[in-house]
């Protein structure tokens, strides 16, 4: 009877693990397009409108 036990206990582990990989995978495959995007804007972040108007305001001739 302990065999048992301790047989269906490692095999609900091994579900809950296989259950959390594929969850995971299924979240990078489905967030991949927005997490790139994200992870390009942290890279190299767009100036903000009001810091371009204040260059070219300071800078006219470009």
């Amino acid at each position: 009877m302990k065999e048992t036990a301790k047989l269906n206990a490692a095999r609900s582990g091994l579900v809950v693990i296989g259950a959390l990989a594929f969850g995971y995978l299924s979240l990078q495959v489905g967030f991949k397009p927005y997490l790139e995007k994200a992870q390009t804007y942290l890279q190299h972040p767009e100036p903000e409108p009001s810091t371009i108007l204040k260059d070219a305001v300071s800078n006219p001739d470009g």
